[in-house]
């Protein structure tokens, strides 16, 4: 692919030179007698470099420099001078000249200088690129959601995205806490670093901490070598530290200080190291309770909590469901090759009733699963998989039928009911009621023991309390 180069000299032999000595196959010259010709084109058209000349009559190199600048930012620019100085070269590289040549041209030289600039400006294209397709990915608008929970979301990894601060991520395994990492990092300065992830609860704890700092040789019997951790890979860019409840109580001092002032030892190691990394922390634990507890640094935890984002568990925001399994379903049938697929009435409904103890993360497989069995034109339910499947004597996992004083049991769940049954989701926020104000006066108004006995996350609960209207003693 050749690279467009514009140049502007006034007089007509320095233009025809531009066109004999720069390989053809490599470069596209397009030539302008002054400045203003050659920004007009550049109004709407695009170019790889610009090559100008310094004395000119009317608008000078030096003019036409700025306002290439002001114009096309990424697109280098050249100056070229017979009255080559210091003074010169200095002034032009202030103003933001990528490189300068002098009169009489010598061809090498010309060439490999606009060559360099060529590669300078594809370079700076293909970075762009890359980092647009990174926040078309992970951009949070991008994470399927219109509930007001992960509208909340959004809005917060919008703020703290540009932000070099720690953040915490809490959530319920399998709500997405590593995509929403990624959607801070891609809208991160660090955006072109790295982005490197690492779950602490995967990795046995005598490991962990060469992983993380990285050893010399003979640290241990078998470091046969120096191997860099995830902090030197991570340099420059972003730190996912998934499950940090699991954390060692010996390696968590390791951590607070690498957060406090960006050093650590490798395992082995008495150099000390340094990393400029933004580390972003997730759990599905009540960090805060741990730390209560004894069971957590609280000055880690006060360090890694510089913003807390909380994630909702699916079954707290059923209003997403729908879209989520629609895009699921077509991201399936693009992954398998195979024409759209509909979702079945029957089917929403299904996914609608249940719980999601697996988060989005149990949707997206359930969805890809039916997507590969189901027959065109539409997912029925028995392409869901068996947890999914309706119980025998109805759809749903009801029975097909119940007794006339249906309405009975109803009525001792939910106050009021009486003979008529209220809707569906009515009855079930009354029942949610009932049942979190008992648990709070069980739990004697403590919330983190009240999320304990209903088994909920105390973010989920401090959310549902709020939804129903309940005040926290």
């Amino acid at each position: 692919m050749t690279a467009r180069v514009v140049v502007i000299d006034d007089q007509e032999s320095a233009r025809d030179l531009f066109g004999r000595f720069l390989d053809p196959k490599r470069f596209e010259v397009v030539p302008f007698a002054s400045a203003p010709d050659a920004l007009a084109y550049l109004e709407g058209n695009d170019a790889d470099v610009v090559v100008t000349d310094l004395r000119m009559p009317g608008m000078d190199g030096m003019e036409g420099l700025q306002r290439c600048r002001d114009r096309c930012p990424d697109v280098p620019v050249i100056m070229v001078t017979a009255h080559a100085s210091v003074e010169t070269a200095v002034e032009a590289m202030r103003h933001g000249a990528y490189d300068y040549i002098k009169k009489p041209f010598d061809p090498d030289e010309m060439e490999l200088i606009v060559g360099r600039a060529a590669e300078h400006r594809r370079l700076l294209r293909e970075n762009r690129n890359l980092r647009v397709a990174c926040e078309s990915r992970f951009a949070a608008p991008n994470i399927v959601g219109q509930s007001a929970a992960m509208a909340r979301v959004f809005d917060l990894v919008a703020k703290v995205a540009p932000l070099d601060v720690t953040v915490l991520v809490e959530g319920e395994s399998g709500t997405g806490k590593d995509l929403i990492a990624r959607a801070i990092h891609a809208r991160s300065r660090r955006a072109a670093g790295a982005y490197v992830s690492l779950n602490c609860a995967a990795i046995p704890e005598s490991l962990l901490e060469s992983e993380l700092f990285g050893y010399e040789k003979g640290a241990f019997s078998g470091a046969a070598g120096d191997r860099a951790g995830f902090f030197a890979a991570a340099d420059g860019g972003t730190l996912l530290l998934d499950e940090i409840g699991d954390l060692s109580a010996a390696l968590q001092p390791k951590l607070l200080r690498v957060l406090q002032d960006g050093t650590y030892y490798p395992v082995g190691g008495r150099k000390i190291e340094h990393a400029d990394v933004r580390v972003i922390a997730a759990t599905n634990q009540d960090l805060g309770a741990l730390a209560e507890a004894g069971r957590f640094r609280a000055d880690l935890y006060y360090r890694i909590n510089g913003v807390t984002i909380v994630l909702p568990p699916l079954r707290a925001r059923p209003e997403d469901v729908p879209l989520l399994a629609a895009h699921f379903v077509g991201r399936a049938c693009a992954k398998f090759e195979r024409g759209p697929l509909a979702i079945a009435p029957e089917v929403q409904r299904r996914l609608l009733d249940h719980r999601w103890p697996g988060n989005v993360r149990e949707l997206e497989h359930a969805m890809e699963r039916a997507a590969l069995v189901a027959r065109e034109p539409a997912i029925r339910l028995e392409d869901l998989p068996p947890e999914l499947q309706p119980a025998p004597g109805g759809a749903g996992g009801a029975a097909a039928s119940g007794p006339p004083d249906a309405a009975a049991p109803m009525a001792a769940l939910v106050p009021g009911a009486g003979g008529a049954l209220p809707a569906f989701r009515e009855a079930r926020e009354e029942f949610e009621r009932v049942y979190l104000r008992a648990i709070l006066e069980a739990a004697g108004g403590n919330v983190t023991e009240a999320a304990e006995r209903a088994g909920l996350h105390r973010a989920t609960l401090y959310e549902k309390l709020s939804r129903l209207g309940i005040k926290v003693p």
